[in-house]
């Protein structure tokens, strides 16, 4: 698919998305002014308009091809957390088996699926309405959105910008071209974009409308993990500490975490528990069988097929209200395993489903500690990393120091965050070897193994000239 026909593309699913939400229509479909027909500029004009096509944005985003399944399927699977189970349907098996392909790539989706997002976010930045309150948020949210996609696509395929920040990451565009056929931007120049993206939705959001919905201080969550990720340590411990101190959100604590998990109900503006933000299903606007939590539960609704590895499950102890978020028990599908580690962070797939978190407080104050250890305030990153820790382990204390402690800090991100989709990618920050056990076909894959970074899709290979593809894909 060429990148100018994508653009059109992406247009047109944004136009459909609204097109669809609109339940007030006042003349017929058939008179209507065909949206696809029509530039952006002209389709949103005035605040309800934009709103809509807002709502298609979030919609999309939910995507079992992007954060609805995919981006955190994939972030635990390339990694150690979870792995493909001996029955399943026949998705996945390359990056569980670490044979990855320019044209059978999972995240080749995550790619088609990002731009056409990214699209309905600009169509909604460039339109010419800027005055008003609920305007500018939307404009902000859109902004947030934009920045959030390019930082899973640049994650995916690029390289970490802590290791190669002037390697090729993704092409950037902001504006709808249906003529243009982009080069790759530089990993820095993608986070660059990123970071002033949030900045303006930092500067435009003023409203919090729940969790379902981007906010000022969930997009200074985020900038604090891209600045982290970035390697800019002073600047994710200081926007990790505003988060922390003035955002007003509470942890969610160690007696009501099986609850938080188990709930499939967004927060809305009075309740302002973990939750900065995440995406929302329910049940007449979700994904089927795409859904992330049809990836995990078994039943007979659910294919089941990812399972915890049982270094993961073996990593907390027995006091800890997390291990009850994995269940010991046997895969129910014909020649399934006994024992099978089976993921109950999502256990809800009748009726509703579990919502998709984004960014978390807890995650945040894992940020703040790890930024704190890196600008040498050693005794407040091990004093953050014990507040977390209380609230999910009664009996753990760390009392660590030096190179002891961030290696403790790492691993209960690993710990809190897992099945959440990050783990690939901090171990690619951090350059280290992802340690596959024997539950996986591959053996232990390397730092600077070429497959640690997605093949760019052939597609896009095949019809933009401009595109190179990553090193060592044929």
């Amino acid at each position: 698919m060429k990148m100018k026909n994508l653009n059109k593309y992406i247009f047109l699913i944004g136009s459909f998305v609204a097109l669809l939400s609109i339940s007030s229509c006042t003349k017929s479909f058939l008179d209507q002014k065909p949206y696809t027909s029509i530039a952006s500029e002209d389709a949103l004009k005035t605040p309800a308009d934009i709103k809509t096509a807002l709502n298609g944005t979030y919609a999309n985003l939910r995507n079992g091809e992007l954060r609805g399944a995919a981006v955190p399927l994939l972030g635990d699977l390339l990694a150690d957390n979870i792995y493909l189970s001996s029955s399943n349907i026949g998705l996945f098996n390359g990056e569980n088996a670490y044979s990855i392909t320019t044209d059978g790539a999972y995240s080749n989706r995550v790619w088609f699926f990002a731009y056409a997002n990214i699209l309905q976010a600009n169509n909604i930045i460039d339109a010419p309405l800027n005055k008003g309150t609920d305007v500018l948020q939307y404009k902000g949210e859109a902004y947030a959105i934009r920045a959030l996609l390019y930082f899973d696509l640049v994650r995916l395929f690029g390289k970490s910008y802590t290791i190669a920040p002037n390697t090729l990451g993704v092409p950037i565009v902001l504006h709808y071209d249906p003529t243009i056929l982009p080069k790759r931007n530089t990993v820095a120049e993608v986070y660059a974009q990123i970071l002033s993206d949030l900045d303006q939705a930092i500067n435009l959001m003023s409203q919090y409308n729940g969790s379902a919905r981007f906010s000022k201080y969930a997009a200074i969550a985020l900038k604090a993990k891209v600045n982290l990720y970035k390697g800019n340590y002073q600047d994710a411990y200081d926007l990790a500490n505003d988060v922390l101190k003035n955002s007003g959100f509470t942890p969610v604590s160690r007696t009501a975490l099986a609850g938080y998990w188990s709930a499939a109900t967004p927060h809305d503006q009075a309740n302002k528990v973990e939750t900065l933000f995440e995406l929302v299903s329910d049940a007449f606007n979700h994904n089927g069988a795409d859904e992330l939590s049809m990836h995990y539960v078994q039943d007979d609704n659910s294919e089941g097929e990812m399972l915890s590895t049982q270094s993961l499950f073996d990593a907390y102890t027995s006091t800890d209200v997390r291990k009850n978020l994995i269940i010991k028990g046997v895969r129910n599908r014909l020649g399934g395993e006994d024992p099978a580690y089976i993921v109950n962070k999502y256990p809800v797939v009748a009726g509703d489903f579990n919502e998709k978190k984004v960014i978390r407080l807890s995650e945040v104050q894992l940020i703040a500690a790890e930024a704190a250890y890196r600008i040498t305030k050693e005794s407040e990153a091990l004093t953050l990393l014990n507040q977390l820790v209380a609230q999910r382990d009664a009996s753990l204390i760390y009392t660590s120091t030096g190179a002891t402690l961030l290696a403790d800090i790492i691993n209960e991100r690993r710990k809190e965050l897992a099945f959440e989709g990050d783990r690939f990618f901090d171990l690619n920050r951090l350059n280290q070897d992802i340690m596959r056990t024997e539950e996986y076909p591959s053996g232990i894959i390397k730092a600077g193994d070429y497959r640690r970074v997605m093949p760019i899709p052939l597609g896009e290979i095949n019809v933009n000239p401009n595109i190179i593809q990553n090193p060592d894909y044929h």
